[in-house]
């Protein structure tokens, strides 16, 4: 006979519950919370595949729109979402399984980037504007090790402002940050600074309206600022037989109102001399600083001394308004701050007529370049009124690089069928470390007649030092004869086809 299958089973059964031994488990039986796989409704697949389908598509049209913005919001995501995340992550897990060392971990990491973003902007009310925490040094640390370093720089001018409007300052320590800026004033530019006070000038208004600077430093400052006194620029070489002398004297700054002095420099030339003797000077210009006069007379060669006397004055520029202070007479000067009479003296040569001043160079180690330091842009053929031709030559000094020695032409035009040369004029070149001064860069002549079918000629640079022998820097030119051949020639006095024909 067969087993009854269910009593076999109630045996086996039996024997398990006797013998407390049980089958191994499946991982099936395990504990459904901890065994149990991970798995999601469909609904929470529907809600997350839209909320991130929305949200890509609001990106991509945000991307579009404006991508800099774009790019901020996904440097933060990408930062700042992963420790919100991880910080979440402990907190959930903390409060879950009631581990309040873990959850009090998650708060302390939470709370930590707003606590140390509000103490840094605490820390900076005190520390003030700038670098180097300047709010917490004392004025002596800030006069003594910091604005002497940083003195050409906004911070430390802004935290002194700060506390000079705040009357922190006593006028000894205005003074002393005043003495340090002319310090440095009058090691960089001895003869004028010549450029706005941008740093500094607002601390120097207030410091100026409030009294805190005191006249002699006041004073000093301006002198710093305009320049001790007045310059006479470079004489020129005269020759004998010559009339002409001009003098032009620089002093003052077209900046002052960019300074924060509140104060003006008048000045006003009274009589120059020669060789100690007052000569006859017709005032030519004075504009912002600068003013030029000339003398008619004739001088004899030799070697000359020009003197020039000139009344000075600081005046509030307050008691300016509505004037013009070039344009100012002595006698209608206001109420002045401070007032003096320098003078200051320069040489004078004149040189016998005939005497070479400027040598000639031909030095291959010197040579200018292509072309002699000249190039031909355009040369051009025009009509006036009359019929006749108008030749124009355009140059250009020097393409590509300065020239070695100063540069002096007579410039002329060959042109084929022309018995002679027609001359243009001078060209010239003179470079110096301040910059460079140069003749007209475009030349005329006029001709004639020109026959339609001529369409090139020769530009003869013949070299000439007079045009240049009134600079003091320059004692000597290029010295080569150039000649620039087959110049094409722009038919610009042709109308129609013979105009275009070639």
């Amino acid at each position: 006979m067969y087993p009854n299958p269910a009593a076999q089973s109630s045996r086996a059964v039996y024997t398990c519950n006797s013998l407390k031994v049980c089958p191994k488990a499946s991982p099936m039986s395990a504990d459904p919370e901890t065994r149990r796989p991970f798995q999601y409704s469909l609904r929470t697949f529907l809600i997350v595949t839209s909320v991130a389908g929305v949200s890509l598509g609001l990106f991509g049209r945000l991307f579009l729109r404006s991508p800099e913005l774009c790019l901020k919001i996904v440097e933060l995501v990408s930062t700042v979402g992963p420790f919100l995340l991880a910080v979440g992550t402990i907190l959930w897990i903390g409060l879950r399984g009631r581990r309040w060392g873990l959850t009090s971990w998650g708060v302390l990491l939470l709370v930590t980037p707003p606590i140390g973003i509000g103490a840094t902007f605490v820390a900076c009310r005190f520390m003030g504007p700038g670098p180097g925490g300047l709010g917490l040094q004392s004025t002596q640390q800030l006069l003594q090790q910091r604005l002497p370093n940083q003195v050409d720089q906004p911070w430390v001018w802004n935290e002194l402002e700060s506390r000079l409007q705040a009357k922190s300052l006593s006028q000894k320590d205005v003074d002393d940050a005043v003495k340090i800026l002319i310090a440095h004033m009058t090691a960089m530019k001895p003869n004028g600074w010549d450029q706005p006070l941008s740093w500094q000038e607002k601390f120097l208004s207030k410091a100026r309206q409030a009294g805190m600077i005191s006249p002699p430093v006041l004073f000093e400052l301006c002198n710093a600022f305009y320049g001790p006194k007045p310059i006479i620029q470079p004489l020129p070489r005269l020759r004998e037989g010559k009339d002409g002398l001009t003098i032009n004297i620089a002093y003052g700054s077209p900046w002052s109102s960019q300074s924060g002095l509140g104060v003006e420099l008048l000045w006003q030339v009274e009589r120059v001399l020669l060789d100690g003797k007052p000569i006859e000077v017709r005032q030519s210009c004075k504009y912002r600083g600068h003013w030029s006069g000339s003398h008619p007379g004739i001088l004899k060669a030799g070697d000359h001394q020009v003197a020039v006397e000139v009344q000075c004055a600081y005046v509030d520029q307050r008691n300016l308004i509505g004037l013009n202070s070039d344009d100012l007479p002595i006698e209608r000067w206001p109420a002045t701050l401070n007032r003096w009479a320098p003078s200051v003296s320069a040489p004078l040569k004149v040189y016998p007529a005939g005497k070479p001043i400027v040598a000639l160079v031909t030095d291959p180690g010197q040579t200018p370049g292509p072309g002699s330091g000249i190039a031909i842009e355009r040369l051009v053929v025009q009509a006036d009124r009359n019929g006749k031709k108008i030749i124009v030559l355009k140059v250009q000094f020097a393409p590509g690089r300065s020239p070695f020695v100063p540069l002096s032409y007579d410039a002329g035009v060959a042109i084929d069928g022309q018995p002679v040369t027609l001359a243009l004029g001078p060209l010239w070149i003179v470079r110096s470390a301040n910059g460079s001064t140069q003749s007209c860069d475009q030349l005329e002549g006029v001709i004639d007649r020109l026959d339609p079918s001529i369409r090139v000629a020769d530009i003869i640079l013949t070299p000439n030092p007079a045009h240049v022998e009134q600079f003091p820097e320059v004692s000597e030119i290029w010295g080569e004869k150039v000649i620039l051949r087959g110049i094409p020639l722009e038919r610009l006095d042709l109308k129609g086809k013979a105009a275009d024909s070639r």
